[in-house]
């Protein structure tokens, strides 16, 4: 490639719509530089101008140096097409996505003089791109899952497809609603002609080309049991709901459908039963309210379950007032109430009838005289569950009897008179035990009914009460809206306000609005059940609630009207946690897929593992095998074992979390994986105890770790030793020119030596992290005063850095058992910091004290302070707390985490408490042995 020197080239380069830099094409370094490149390299121009090409892009160099040199050695262009590189940009590690050339220059004699670098990113194309391609290939296969559940599924499911609807997929169920017709292909309205020209023509137009989702509850639809055969009724209960392509444009309907023609049958004939049961009832009430004898029935625990209007009149009582009710609260006195439950006692004993005679108060007549019979009511396995009474009034013939014991003369035709009363009394009470005889079945069978009632009744009085539901009546004729206060305080209004139909309807939001009026005006005026959900914002509270109404239409006794009655029920709660619990799931399955996790459960049996197939593949089995706990223990590395035993064993023991890394073989493959397990332990008194978790494969993630471990030791170890020669050079300069005039000399070599110190322990940080991190990090522990060493660090610290501003008690030794080094380390670590972080003229307070069988240090300043959000990561290697106030303080955040990891070697504690801008406090502690 030719281009123009000078001025010209300065011009092209600079106003370039692209990234250049034009190399010197022997030494490598950057003579020409425009802003488009500083741009995609995220780096200051003295970074690159002027300097050696591969130091300022040091992180790729080992694999595109070859292709520079053999550029300017032949001259021949490199091209790359959307590369991904890992560039340090603004102090940061980022991938991004260039195209890029390294183009010869040549000079007039031909030879490759400068090496033009030109650049385009092009990162967020490529990842636009990538994540297109993604969301299609996820597209599709949540379709077809979507698909073949659909096939699986109890209920009828199709899919509806293009304007004509025509069938694209019938599963089996639904296939078998209308057996023998050719559905697959062919539209809707031709393969079912039935539907032309009913509402659910209409119906389907508008969720088609609306996207407005329609569902129905047991609707008539006339439908042949054969195609062209002749019609019957039938009911179904559907739903049509918009079905939407990738663009999220509606190019179908789903449709699924039940067949609920047997249960409308089975509610009709409840229907036909209970009012026939009414009916009979009206039937036995009137055979008994026109006698003037008294009938009555008594459960076993003496309780009257019946009692007709005579003898109601008779106490004085309503019927409220007397049923259920015992012989005492009814009025009986003692004796009187005793001698009947000895007589029920009897019937139930002997199952025969009773028969005798009383005197007993008539709240109108006064005091009378009674004949009674008692018989058992029998359940169909012959046990006696009732006893029913028959009373008739004997007065009027008992008076008869004393005038005629008083009247001697007439006593013969009295005898002759009473020898036909007897006759006829006979008679009668033959006519008596006959008509007992068919009461007793009356009775018993209105018993069973009327129970029947009064449990459904409190029944639905207590399951409106405790469920909290609000109720309502409808007038079909006037459209009388009738509510309790839970009803209106749903919709948001006050109980003593009006709600009518119309005002109801207007608190429900505007997308089902249609829908539930629909609904109600079909139930209302075409009969059925009414059940249905949607959402209402309150009128006053403005509160947005999911109601739940239930209810069907009645026909009132008189014909006249229907009655449309039911209950509204809050789901919100159920609702939302449903949608939530929605998301959770699809959030916990995205991120298990993308994440290529693994899924495991374990008892407490610690038997056979129940595992997803990557768990499988992570320990070398076959997807199909079982895995049991003792075979995955065995993959695992023999050093790592006993650590992965220990916690599970911790998990189940003290309810503690799981989570430990280790490597593993392979059980079929032999190859060799690092792998992070995560847990957690769930108690189930039911089933047992188990622990739950995920594993994630972490190998390439370990042995970057290793491999750079084992570069930070190298590096450290080669560093050291110049570095002891540079720090011995100047101990020896600084001794032999400590008498030099000069005061620029010695205090020049002070600084420097304070330079090499840092670097020192720099490196010696850098060097304890790869020994931390490859576990060769030893502990030796000696006794020691704690207080000294304190007291000696900080003396080292005045020395070195002049500061005169730290406060220190010495009293009492601390002497502890641990590594002298290490704990000095920490402490000038913590010190150091506390310098540095705080202004000058500020205080720094450190204490030293031991408390039961530890030893505390404590250390605080009056500096920076650390936010609440950085507090939790303080600890974490190289985590840096990037804020105005720190930004042109140096270090690379490995102090706090080797202060951390030194004081857990010791079986201690680290902490931090801090407020941003008033200063922080660290304090940590070990055993004294």
């Amino acid at each position: 490639m030719q281009l123009p020197y000078g001025e010209d080239l300065y011009k092209a380069v600079l106003y370039a719509p692209i990234g250049i830099c034009i190399l010197n094409a022997d030494t490598y370094v950057a003579e020409m530089v425009n802003d488009k490149f500083l741009e995609v390299a995220g780096k200051p121009y003295d970074a690159v101008f002027g300097r050696f090409y591969w130091d300022a892009f040091a992180e790729v160099r080992p694999y595109y140096e070859a292709a520079l040199t053999n550029v300017a050695k032949t001259g021949e262009a490199f091209y790359a097409n959307e590369i991904e590189l890992m560039l340090i940009r603004h102090g940061q590690e980022e991938k991004i996505f260039v195209n890029f050339v390294y183009a010869p220059i040549k000079d007039d004699d031909g030879k490759v003089s400068k090496v033009a670098v030109w650049v385009l990113e092009n990162t967020k194309q490529v990842k636009e791109l990538q994540k297109t391609e993604a969301a299609r290939t996820t597209f599709e296969y949540e379709r077809d899952r979507f698909k073949s559940f659909f096939m699986q599924a109890p209920a009828g499911v199709c899919i509806l497809r293009g304007p004509e609807l025509v069938y694209e997929l019938v599963n089996p169920a639904y296939q078998a609603l209308l057996p023998g017709r050719k559905l697959l292909g062919r539209p809707i309205l031709e393969a079912l002609p039935e539907l032309v020209g009913t509402p659910l023509q209409d119906i389907l137009s508008d969720v088609y080309h609306n996207g407005k989702p329609y569902e129905m509850n047991e609707l008539l639809v006339p439908i042949a049991e054969y195609e062209g055969g002749p019609t019957k009724d039938r009911y179904f209960s559907f739903s049509y709901q918009p079905w939407r392509d990738q663009y999220n444009k509606v190019d179908g309907i789903l449709v699924i459908a039940f067949d609920v023609t047997g249960m409308i049958n089975v509610q009709q004939q409840l229907q036909q039963a209970r009012e026939q049961a009414e009916q009979q009832k009206r039937v036995y009430e009137t055979i008994t309210s026109g006698t003037p004898d008294l009938m009555y029935v008594w459960d076993l625990d003496y309780r009257f379950t019946y009692a007709n209007s005579a003898l109601l009149t008779m106490w004085g009582k309503t019927w409220d007032t007397a049923i259920g009710k015992g012989l005492r609260d009814n009025g009986y006195e003692e004796w009187h109430a005793a001698m009947h439950e000895r007589e029920i006692d009897q019937v139930r004993a002997t199952k025969q009838p009773v028969r005798g005679e009383v005197s007993f108060p008539h709240a109108v007549l006064g005091k009378r005289i009674y004949d009674y019979i008692l018989i058992p009511v029998l359940n169909d396995d012959g046990e006696v569950e009732a006893v029913a009474g028959t009373t008739r009034d004997v007065t009027e013939r008992k008076q008869m009897e004393e005038t005629l014991a008083k009247t001697s003369e007439e006593l013969q035709a009295i005898n002759e008179e009473m020898a036909a009363t007897n006759e006829e009394q006979a008679a009668s009470n033959e006519e008596l035990t006959a008509t007992n005889n068919e009461l007793a079945l009356v009775n018993e069978q209105l018993l069973l009914a009327r129970q029947k009632i009064d449990e459904r009744e409190v029944a639905l009085g207590l399951a409106i009460s405790a469920a909290n539901f609000g109720t309502w009546f409808i007038h079909s004729v006037t459209r009388e809206f009738i509510t309790d206060a839970r009803l209106k305080e749903l919709f948001g209004y006050y109980p003593e306000e009006d709600l009518s139909i119309e005002q109801a309807l207007a608190q429900i939001t505007e997308e089902y609005r249609g829908f539930v009026s629909a609904k109600l005006e079909n139930a209302i005026y075409h009969g059925g059940d009414y059940d249905v959900t949607y959402p209402v914002v309150g009128l006053h509270d403005k509160r947005l609630r999911w109601l739940r109404a239930i209810g069907n239409l009645k026909a009132d006794p008189s014909g006249d009207f229907s009655a449309f009655t039911g209950v509204v029920m809050d789901i919100t709660e159920q609702h939302l946690a449903a949608q939530k619990i929605e998301q959770a799931e699809e959030a916990l399955r995205m991120a298990i897929e993308s994440g290529e996790l693994a899924i495991w459960h374990l008892d407490e049996t610690l038997g056979k593992i129940i595992a997803s197939a990557r768990f499988n593949e992570l320990f070398g089995f076959a997807a199909d095998e079982e895995v049991s706990f003792p075979a995955a223990i065995a993959q695992i590395l023999p050093e790592y074992r006993q650590m992965v035993q220990n916690a599970v064993n911790a998990s189940f023991s003290d309810a503690a979390n799981f989570r430990v890394e280790y490597p593993l073989t392979g059980f079929h493959d032999g190859k060799q994986r690092w792998v992070r397990s995560v847990g957690k332990y769930v108690r189930d008194e039911k089933n047992g105890n188990y622990i739950t978790g995920v594993m994630a494969d972490i190998t390439e993630q370990k042995m970057d770790e290793i491999r750079k471990n084992d570069f930070i030791g190298m590096v450290s170890h080669e560093l050291k030793t110049p570095l002891t020669s540079l720090t011995l050079g100047i101990q020896m300069l600084e001794f032999k020119l400590k008498e030099n005039e000069d005061p620029f000399v010695p205090s020049t070599l002070s600084k420097a030596g304070l330079q090499v110190k840092k670097m020192n322990g720099l490196i010696n940080g850098f060097l304890n992290i790869s020994r931390l991190e490859s576990s060769k990090l030893q502990i030796v522990k000696q006794q020691f005063d704690l207080n000294q060493l304190v007291a000696e660090t900080i003396e080292d610290t005045i020395v070195t850095t002049a500061v005169d501003n730290i406060r220190f008690e010495n009293k009492e030794p601390v002497f502890v058992n641990a590594d002298k080094d290490k704990i000095s380390s920490v402490i000038s670590n913590l010190l150091s910091n506390a310098v540095k972080y705080s202004p000058n003229g500020t205080l720094v307070e450190i204490r030293c004290w031991q408390e039961n069988d530890q030893a505390f240090f404590s250390i605080k300043d009056e500096g920076l302070g650390i936010r609440s959000e950085d507090l939790d990561k303080i600890f974490e290697r190289y985590y840096r707390v990037e804020d105005h106030g720190r930004k042109f303080i140096s270090g690379f955040g490995i102090g706090l985490y080797l202060c951390s990891e030194i004081i857990q070697r010791h079986d201690g504690k680290i902490s931090v408490e801090s407020e941003f801008g008033k200063g922080s406090r660290f304090r940590f502690s070990i055993p004294l042995k």
